[in-house]
């Protein structure tokens, strides 16, 4: 303790300055607030959401080529990006299939669906896209119902954090629209039988 007192004192006396970094945090473009659940209405839980190893870690990656990454010196996500990504794709679930009667909790006691997410790719490509590629499963009663893999490239309204954050909130979106319309589906089928 006594050496990291004294190299934080010698690098003040030094005159160097304390990094400056930019926060960055994903947002649902269709989030609405916390949901009633009716008697006998259907419920979603979110469940695990996994990323790679080389996401969970604060500075924002950028894939430069299929084999090599750099991590930004001055972007940081303000939250865990698992976490994150967890509660963006829960909230534009949510929106999204309340039309259809379906309730989106975030972990849910005993709901009538589960998802899991692997995200395999969840970062900026290059300097002016964005890369979601995940594969997911829905299950029911401890049974896989569904599964996918989504593979969405957005392209960014500018270069800056602010554009690849936004982009890589449009692009859960898209993956919560196609999730949703799955599950609407095998659900009106359960319903219907």
């Amino acid at each position: 303790m006594r050496h990291v007192a004294l190299v934080l004192v010698a690098a003040c006396s030094l005159g160097g300055k304390p990094p400056h970094y930019d926060y960055f945090v994903l947002t649902s473009t269709r989030a609405i607030g916390a949901q009633p659940v009716a008697v006998n209405q259907p419920v979603l839980a979110v469940g695990q959401v996994t990323i790679p190893g080389y996401l969970d870690r604060e500075p924002i990656a950028t894939r430069v080529d299929d084999h090599r990454l750099i991590y930004s010196a001055r972007e940081r996500w303000a939250e865990p990006v698992d976490q994150a990504f967890e509660r963006t794709l829960r909230e534009d679930l949510a929106a999204t299939l309340a039309p259809a009667g379906i309730t989106v909790q975030p972990h849910a006691g005993a709901p009538t669906y589960d998802l899991d997410v692997e995200v395999l790719r969840f970062e900026r490509r290059g300097a002016d896209r964005v890369e979601l590629w995940a594969r997911w499963m829905l299950h029911a009663d401890a049974r896989r119902i569904d599964s996918g893999e989504t593979r969405i490239i957005v392209p960014m309204s500018s270069l800056d954090g602010d554009a690849m954050a936004a982009a890589l909130s449009q692009a859960i979106a898209r993956m919560a629209t196609e999730v949703a319309e799955r599950l609407t589906h095998k659900n009106r089928a359960v319903s219907a039988s």
